[in-house]
């Protein structure tokens, strides 16, 4: 239902509105990105068939997941495009550099696209349902994320001739491509860069303002000492959560050898209670209440006390209970994005949403990269549970770093005070 508030300012009149054709672009938003995470641990996580077919190291497996908002959707829609298109070529057990090739091409899509959730939420939807859009937006993320967790383990078997999966990586790409193909023109003739009117008075405050320079925006964010506490805390917790969906099938393994299609559907469900169910919650959450500091602490705390269920859950050889434990981690680890997004919002405001969330996608890709070299390292170095208790500190440690950040909710005193 459209909504309209026209307030009076020193300057002008301003009309808010809110279009219902905002579900539309976030529908897109979420078909396209789930495609393009879809990629994200489609090899990683069959990493032992990958070794086998393409005669490779691990660490090789584990390089495949690193490398206007209309504008942007068309260029990361297009790069996923373009890299699932020249995957259709890296069926052959000596072209694994092709797989790199379709990969890179598709993180580079994915650094585009992952500034878009909060900047799309401000940009079309009320002040009050800009959470829970940025946690819709973030869902696409995560169903991709499942469905790339269990769809290569389904697809390609384990088999001892190198043809049969062969047949089966051909099969997984072609579906790739096919729906990626799909996606793209759905962004080139539905999507829109920003509605006629702007949903919110921050927003409309933000459009009518000067741009700032990006030696300004850079300075704000070194003296914000709240935001750069945030992007440690989100950083380290997501990037530790990427990193383990990176891992998990050795992991995995390492407790219940031989259990490879298991791997693929508790993966997916981790990222379903997560990215899915957690984010939608806590997004509501904070739409509802406000309360930032108080949801950050609560999951990243929760998530450390998760984590050690699991823990317990392997080293005890309880595999059913890995269905509950796990995927109550993902519940709670899985929806720091969408409230270091929002709350990044907050904190640097009137800063672009885009701006303050790429440099905490930049520090999330960082610890994303650090945390599975280091725990790949550790793992071979002191063992599984050695490197999990590990684990457990660094985020209880996160969530004791959230007490230091002052909730200044700089957006939502804007809509308020107008």
């Amino acid at each position: 239902m459209c909504s309209n508030n026209i307030v009076n300012s020193t300057l002008n009149i301003t009309t808010v509105k809110v279009y219902k054709y905002r579900w539309i672009i976030l529908l897109i938003f979420c078909f396209y990105s789930s495609i393009n995470f879809l990629q994200f641990a489609q090899y990683s996580i069959i990493s032992n068939i990958t070794i086998k077919y393409y005669n490779v190291e691990d660490i090789f497996v584990d390089l495949t997941e690193k490398y206007n908002l209309r504008n942007t959707a068309l260029l990361s829609s297009g790069l996923t495009t373009l890299g699932n298109l020249i995957k259709l070529l890296s069926v052959s057990p000596d072209r694994f550099y092709v797989v790199l090739i379709g990969q890179a091409l598709c993180a580079i899509a994915q650094v585009f696209m992952t500034c878009i959730p909060s900047k799309l939420a401000s940009t079309w939807f009320g002040p009050d349902e800009v959470s829970t859009a940025c946690a819709i937006a973030i869902f696409g993320y995560h169903i991709g994320l499942a469905i790339g967790f269990f769809m290569p383990s389904s697809l390609v078997r384990n088999s001892d001739n190198l043809d049969e999966i062969g047949e089966d990586f051909m099969t997984l790409q072609i579906i790739n491509s096919s729906i990626t193909v799909a996606s793209f023109i759905a962004v080139l003739l539905f999507f829109r860069a920003r509605p006629p009117l702007p949903p919110s008075q921050s927003q409309a405050a933000i459009i009518d303002a000067e741009k700032p320079s990006t030696l300004t925006i850079i300075k704000q964010m070194v003296k914000n000492r709240d935001y750069l506490f945030l992007i440690i805390v989100i950083g380290s917790s997501n990037g530790l959560y990427s990193s383990f969906g990176i891992l998990f099938n050795g992991l995995y393994l390492n407790y219940f050898p031989g259990y490879e299609v298991e791997v693929g559907i508790i993966a997916a469900l981790a990222v379903v209670a997560g990215g899915c169910i957690g984010s939608v919650i806590f997004g509501y959450v904070l739409d509802k209440w406000h309360h930032f500091k108080l949801t950050t602490f609560f999951i990243v705390f929760c998530s450390a006390v998760a984590f050690s269920f699991e823990i317990v859950s392997m080293e005890e050889k309880a595999q059913l209970a890995t269905y509950f434990t796990i995927p109550l981690f993902g519940f709670f680890i899985g929806s720091t994005l969408v409230v270091g997004f929002e709350f990044a919002t907050e904190l640097m405001y009137p800063i672009p949403e885009a701006a303050s969330c790429a440099i905490l996608n930049i520090f999330i890709f960082i610890f994303s990269v650090a945390y599975t070299l280091i725990f790949s390292a550790l793992y071979d170095l002191i063992g599984y549970t050695a490197t999990n208790i590990v684990i457990v500190i660094l985020l209880v440690l996160s969530s004791f770093i959230v007490y230091f950040i002052r909730p200044t909710l700089r957006r939502r005193e804007a809509n308020m005070s107008k």
